[in-house]
């Protein structure tokens, strides 16, 4: 959470970070990132970033800050903050930001001395018997400072300025300048040595800036004998995960907080070296991996600060900072935005005080124009929205009819600038897509799924549905499992495959035919035994037993492989054949987060009358026209009589493709086999697969080796052939699921869960009331187990 209070011109943002958060580390070590696109950088013989490791003597004298020194960006302000205090002796963090209320832009940044303020105490006793080494107070109260604003024609200009330090500065004894271009082709591996714990350092640095993460230090030991570092450890900045903030305890009162987005996903990537012999380190502990995406990072600088040294990590030798030397201004920096900075800077969004009542008052509105709409949303400690649900009595009613297969849709997922909103989505009886709840959620970690899913499935009557699919996230999948225990949970095979491509992107470059025989592996396979084959053929052929990505394909094969998925309903006839969908036709244009709630709100509800009158349109279209049948056919005309019209296209499609199969009697009795091939003279590599249907004559009973009928709840081609080898001309009941039928939404609806929701909020408030004492909780426990035990005898008399 960001510390904030309102001002006239904007928003304050604290930004405040202690680099070294829970480690045990040097107190001097800082690191920083800036953009490294000068303009124009001076270089001469006396250049103090020389690509030398010799020390030199920093006898430049640094271009001291004043007021009203101006810049080009606040880009540039900074990083020429950070030459300065480089060579003065003293390390930098960003401690507050002013966004601009019209378009959220930065229109103030304050850099701080890192000895700036005071550490806060942490509650909690330690376990009895650990010892817990004392850490170096870094923060000593500092007031050195630098603020800068931006000003009505563009540039940014020092408004404050405090140079003098609480605490004693001095230079370091030689800036070295390095390119991560020098380890281009060098990786960490266990057992890598090096001459100094500040090489193991720089080294890592420069292969996180290749490979496109951050790196912050996580832990330090030192020897017992002499405190001198005996090991250093590395992690990727999303390592763990961001502590909550206690309620208000360390915001001033009537100051207003603006919620943080969480920056740490759990990430275990890291690099630990301990030091050997005295004159050498060697990596003990090394994990390579990341557990989120990876970024292509842009040219930036690192500045790693010591006691003794300043390194200076660029992308290039040419992109050297001659802005140290006396007499050189600040240089201007490239306009475009980094792709890097541009997307962690989209991770910081809550909404406002403002958004959040319009949004209550929407919620209160429907609720009193139908007290069926059901809303639930959860604030921060400034009253600023975090959570909300809602959905509607078409919502309601249309799971009840198709709930029977939901889809988690998180497209914000993939656009960091879209809004954080989640579809809860199902198909109806066209074809058609159906609501079945909305979300906002600014964060999205494990807890707050859970609270959506909890009170999405409370609006829907208790009723949990068959089968779930979402994109692949570690923090939805966890939450369903706690929700939905014995709901199936599978991810977006579309999505496996796109997150497939790039994290297996060399491999697709390096052979031109994995990406083909990778797919065919997955989708041509019909059960689990082949799927295995030709897996391990697969990690055979391309030499891919220890790709830590394909093993953790494998480990979750059984959420996506569609050989794992047999007998689920997921609703999905055909498929290339895919729902209307709102990312193409409003997400990407007005979903994003320059758009007012109340208007997203507004553009909502617009499309979802406009799905709603479309699927009245098409009840009314099926109810009175048939469609016209092109083949004589008594089964054919039964179905015409019974589907939607959307339903029986797809059907008499598969009916047509049926009279191109053979079909083979390979066991004769009561219960025949048939093997069904499609014609080899018009077979492709996907149809040609023979599938075995078994075929029970007394009850017709059938099933299929592909089971399509089990997937989606229409009957495959395999089995019509079949039906037209033993005679059947007309379709079995058993097979017409109502859910495809005009009559779909036939019977009652909403009166179960009118009931429900009725009786859980009296359940609530009788709750309330009846925990206010011991006498009255134990007579409203005493009459609650009376009347549960009447209701059950009733419901067992009347079934």
């Amino acid at each position: 959470m960001e510390n904030a209070s309102s001002e006239d011109e904007g928003s304050l943002r604290d930004n405040s970070v202690d680099l070294n958060d829970g480690t045990l580390v040097d107190p001097h070590q800082l690191e920083l990132e800036v953009t490294a696109q000068l303009a124009e950088p001076t270089t001469s013989a006396t250049d103090p970033f020389s690509t030398s490791d010799e020390p030199k003597t920093n006898n430049t004298s640094p271009v001291e800050p004043f007021i009203g020194m101006e810049f080009e960006s606040e880009e540039a302000a900074k990083l020429f903050y950070m030459a300065y205090a480089s060579q003065v002796g003293f390390s930098v963090r960003i401690s507050k930001s002013r966004r601009s209320r019209n378009d959220e832009s930065i229109i103030m940044r304050r850099f701080v001395c890192s000895k700036e303020g005071f550490h806060l105490k942490k509650s909690g006793d330690l376990d009895e018997g650990k010892k817990k080494r004392k850490r170096a107070t870094i923060r000593e109260g500092c007031n050195a400072m630098i603020e800068v604003i931006q000003k009505y024609y563009g540039r940014w200009v020092v408004s404050k300025l405090v140079k003098e330090h609480t605490h004693i500065v001095e230079p370091p004894s030689r800036v070295r300048f390095v390119a991560p271009e020098e380890y281009a082709h060098a990786d960490p591996y266990l057992g890598m040595e090096f001459s100094s714990h500040e090489a193991a350092q720089t080294f890592y640095y420069a292969y996180a800036s290749r490979v496109g993460f951050d790196v912050r230090i996580r832990l330090s030991r030192r020897s017992t004998k002499d405190e001198s570092f005996v090991m250093r450890r590395f992690v990727c900045t999303k390592e763990g995960f961001t502590p909550s903030e206690e309620n208000g305890e360390d915001v001033a009162a009537g100051k207003k907080k603006r919620s943080r987005t969480p920056v740490r996903e759990g990430c275990k990537a890291m690099f630990e070296v301990i030091r050997k012999d005295f004159d050498k380190w060697i990596v003990s502990k090394l994990v390579l991996d990341h557990t989120h995406e990876l970024a292509i990072v842009p040219s930036k600088v690192h500045y790693i600060q010591s006691q003794s040294e300043v390194v200076v990590l660029s992308k290039a030798p040419g992109e050297q900072l001659g802005m140290l030397s006396t007499g050189a201004k600040p240089a201007a920096y490239d306009n475009n935005i980094p792709i890097w900075n541009e997307r962690k800077s989209t991770q910081h969004f809550s909404f406002s005080i403002d958004d959040t009542q319009k949004l209550l008052g929407y919620f209160k509105r429907m609720n009193g124009e139908n007290n069926t709409f059901s809303y639930a949303y959860r604030v921060d400690n400034n009253n600023c929205l975090t959570h909300a649900f809602w959905a509607d009595v078409r919502a309601r009613g249309s799971y009840y009819y198709f709930g029977d297969a939901v889809t988690i849709d998180m497209d914000f997922k993939a656009d960091l600038n879209m809004l954080p909103f989640v579809m809860l989505t199902g198909v109806n009886h066209h074809f058609q897509s159906v609501l079945f709840g909305c979300a906002l959620l600014v964060d999205q970690s494990e807890e707050s799924f859970v609270w959506l899913l909890e009170n999405w499935v409370t609006a829907m009557g208790a009723h949990h549905p068959g089968s779930l699919k979402t994109m692949l996230d570690e923090a939805i999948s966890s939450a369903v499992s706690r929700v939905f225990p014995e709901t199936r949970h599978r991810f977006c095979l579309n999505d496996m495959f796109s997150k497939c491509a790039k994290r297996l992107a060399n491999i697709y470059s390096l052979y031109p035919s994995f990406e083909e025989e990778f797919k065919n592996a997955i989708n041509t396979t019909e059960s689990i035994e082949e799927f295995e084959f030709s897996w391990n053929s697969l990690l055979r052929n391309y030499d891919l037993g220890n790709n830590n990505w394909i093993q953790y394909l494998y480990n979750i094969r059984e959420k996506w492989v569609p050989a794992f998925l047999k007998g689920t309903f997921t609703a999905e006839i055909v498929p290339d054949l895919k729902p209307e969908s709102l990312r193409e036709v409003l997400f990407k244009k007005y979903f994003n987060k320059k758009t007012p709630l109340p208007v997203f709100i507004t553009l909502l509800d617009q499309a979802m009358i406009g799905w709603s009158e479309r699927e009245s349109l098409e009840d009314l279209a099926s109810s009175f026209t048939k469609p016209i049948l092109n083949f004589p056919s008594n089964l054919l005309k039964q179905v015409s009589e019974v589907y939607t019209r959307s339903v029986y296209n797809i059907f008499e499609r598969e009916f047509v493709d049926s009279l191109g199969y053979y079909v083979e009697k390979i066991e004769d009795g009561l219960v025949g086999k048939f093997k069904v091939i499609k014609d080899y003279a018009c077979a492709s590599p996907c149809t040609s697969t023979a599938r075995i249907v078994t075929y029970d004559f007394s009850d017709k009973r059938v099933r299929c080796s592909c089971g399509k009928f089990e997937e989606c709840g229409i009957l495959c081609r395999h089995i019509l052939r079949v039906f037209l080898t033993v005679d059947v001309r007309t379709l079995p009941e058993l097979y017409v699921l109502k859910r495809w039928t005009k009559d779909a939404k036939s019977g009652f609806v909403l009166d179960e869960v009118l009931r429900f929701n009725n009786l859980y909020r009296d359940a609530v408030r009788f709750a309330r009331e009846g925990s206010s004492s011991d006498e009255v909780f134990n007579l409203a426990q005493q009459h609650l187990q009376l009347a549960y035990a009447e209701v059950m005898n009733i419901k067992q008399r009347y079934g």
